[in-house]
């Protein structure tokens, strides 16, 4: 018989089964919280505060949080990275900082910007170093700060050096000199700056010149090594000749052999026939100190013996470049610069002795007439000595005519033009050159007293005859005056004849009522006088008119339209004085009903004139 169960039991069953459904969900939530974390990515992490850089991105989530275990995983380096590395080297003496040197990227290379071996040690690492680990250099001795010379490092390479052998020669131990930035020893580059190396000296072992190791104290100069070549030399023979031993004079430091030796002869120039001279022609017996540099030196016999000219008689100076130069292969080829008289025209072409017919070439005068004053003399078209024509030849003939009679006269004091171009000398000249004025009426002053086509002595037109006439014109027919540039002609004025204005002289008044006095005073319609009009004709009667009733007068009076357009002006002005005009008359009002309409008007009067002062526009 089965007892019925009492509230232990239940409460027992209760428990269990609550345990068995709590153990279940348990084991729910960790299943989909590991499947969660299978979905997750490295960006995930980009949420949190520890974002995943570098090799962080690649690795397991599991190897960070063991059991995936998330919440309370620590951040730094050394939290991970110390115990898995007790035996590391490096972490046992640099300490446990990683993020010192290293970068989530990779542990195998510091990183530069984390660590600067120059900045932190004063020794930057160039070549090898570059690829070495650190305790390549450090050992086990630690990272304690320690000399940077290569020698500290590398007196075992410098001892033990053969090619060449550094100790015995004495190298010096600071390695950086050869060895500077090199990858390899072989790589080793001397910078032979106190013995520029050129030509076959940059071919040369260091041996041959360095025999038996000999690095110190070895002299630059040339002959030092090379007195044997310089006394076996025999073409020429540097010993016998006193050639100096300094080599490089003719042989450089670029030449690769002995035969390319050339010899800079630049305190005396060689040219022409001395560039093919060998030495011994000028250098007879082997003197090449102390020789004279002047011409007469060498060439005195053949100044002597030279008889055209003939050099000695003439007095020619000794100094035979001036007229030989330098440059000439052969004695004909003589040219004298003659700067001091520049040769140009006749005389390019004429014989020394044409003009040095006396042998005489110093203190010679340089004008033209010294010698050509026979020709002066002579000339008789033009005569030049009857005309008083100037010395000066060249005045006239210049320097370059081939003949006399390329004589051409600049005439800039005058200018000739027209029909002066065509004239001869002696029209104008008649009694000399010199002296002669350049105004027109000086010559042509009968012309303008006979003109009477204007009479111009008459109307006292000026004797600037160009003003008119011009300079260029063939005949006196060809005048043409500007008007315009004194008073612009216009209207009427452009059809008549000079004398209509021009009756008694050239002052004419430069105003129309000067002319027109008379035609203002005759006019009666309207009388001008008596309408006292003023005397600016111009007001009325514009300048281009042709016709006196051409005269627009521009009328101020308001009221433009109705009758008034269509009224002569006598209709308004009824007297002869313009200056009065009648309003009442055409516009007639009964007087007493004016007076009686006006009687609150201060001053009102019945008259025109009161009417247009307070009625301009004809309103009230």
């Amino acid at each position: 018989m089965t007892s019925k169960p009492t509230w232990i039991n239940i409460a027992l069953i209760t428990a269990v089964v609550a345990f068995i459904g709590w153990a279940g969900a348990s084991l729910s939530a960790q299943q989909q919280k590991a499947q969660d974390v299978s979905q997750w990515t490295a960006s995930t992490h980009d949420g949190t505060n520890f974002p995943l850089v570098g090799r962080h991105r690649t690795v397991e989530c599991r190897e960070c949080h063991l059991n995936l275990v998330f919440e309370g995983t620590p951040t730094t380096c050394e939290a991970c990275h110390w115990e898995r590395r007790q035996d590391d080297r490096y972490q046992l003496r640099l300490g446990a900082h990683c993020g010192d040197c290293h970068t989530p990227h990779t542990w195998k290379n510091v990183a530069p910007n984390k660590w600067n071996h120059a900045a932190e040690t004063g020794f930057p690492l160039e070549g090898i170093h570059r690829t070495l680990d650190c305790v390549d250099c450090h050992g086990d001795s630690g990272f304690v700060p320690g000399s940077v010379g290569c020698f500290s490092c590398h007196e075992e390479d410098y001892l033990e050096a053969r090619e060449p052998d550094h100790a015995a020669a004495g190298f010096p131990t600071q390695c950086q000199l050869c060895h500077h930035g090199s990858s390899r020893w072989e790589g080793a580059v001397f910078s032979h700056d106190f013995f520029v190396l050129n030509g076959q000296h940059r071919l040369a072992l260091c041996s041959d010149c360095h025999v038996d190791g000999k690095f110190s104290g070895l002299p630059t100069d040339c002959v030092s090594c090379h007195i044997q070549d310089f006394n076996s030399a025999q073409d020429p023979d540097h010993q016998s000749l006193g050639f100096p031993t300094d080599c490089e004079i003719c042989h450089g430091t670029g030449a690769l052999t002995w035969n390319n030796a050339w010899f800079s002869h630049g305190f005396f120039a060689l040219r022409g026939e001395h560039k093919a001279a060998l030495c011994s022609d000028c250098h007879v017996d082997g003197q090449f100190e102390g020789l004279s540099q002047e011409c007469a030196a060498c060439h005195l016999a053949d100044y002597q013996a030279t008889e055209e000219p003939d050099h000695e008689a003439a007095g020619f100076p000794l100094d035979c470049a001036i007229c030989h130069g330098t440059q000439y292969r052969t004695w004909e080829g003589g040219a004298f610069e003659h700067d001091d008289f520049v040769l140009k025209g006749q005389h390019r072409l004429a014989l020394c002795l044409d003009c040095h017919a006396d042998g005489i070439y110093e203190g010679r005068p340089s004008d033209c007439v010294s010698c050509h004053l026979a020709d002066y003399n002579s000339a008789t078209d033009p005569n030049h000595s009857q005309l008083g024509f100037p010395t000066d030849c060249e005045s006239c003939h210049g320097d370059k005519a081939q003949t006399w009679e390329d004589a051409e006269f600049s005439h800039d004091a005058f200018v000739l033009n027209g029909q002066h171009k065509l004239a001869a000398c002696s029209d104008c000249h008649v009694a000399g050159g010199a002296g002669i004025s350049s105004a027109c009426v000086s010559c042509h002053l009968s012309d303008y007293q006979n003109a009477i086509d204007p009479d111009h002595e008459l109307l006292g037109f000026p004797t600037e005859c160009e003003a008119c006439h011009g300079t260029s014109a063939q005949t006196w027919e060809g005048a043409s005056f500007d008007h315009n540039s004194i008073w612009p002609l216009q209207g009427a004025h452009t059809s008549l004849d000079c004398s209509q204005c021009h009756v008694s002289g050239t002052n004419l008044p430069r105003t129309c009522y000067g002319c027109h006095t008379d035609d203002y005073n005759a006019t009666t319609n309207p009388d001008h006088q008596i309408a006292e009009f003023p005397t600016d004709c111009e007001l009325c009667h514009f300048p281009n008119h042709i016709l006196w009733t051409q005269a627009v007068f521009d009328h101020q009076f308001p009221i433009t339209s109705g009758k008034h357009v269509q009224f002569d002006c006598t209709e308004c002005h009824l007297t002869a004085n313009y200056r009065e005009f009648a309003c009442i008359e055409c516009h007639a009002h009964n007087r007493t009903r004016m007076a009686n309409k006006h009687k609150n008007v201060t001053g009102y009067v019945y008259a025109s004139v009161n009417c247009y002062a307070c009625h301009p526009n004809g309103r009230e």
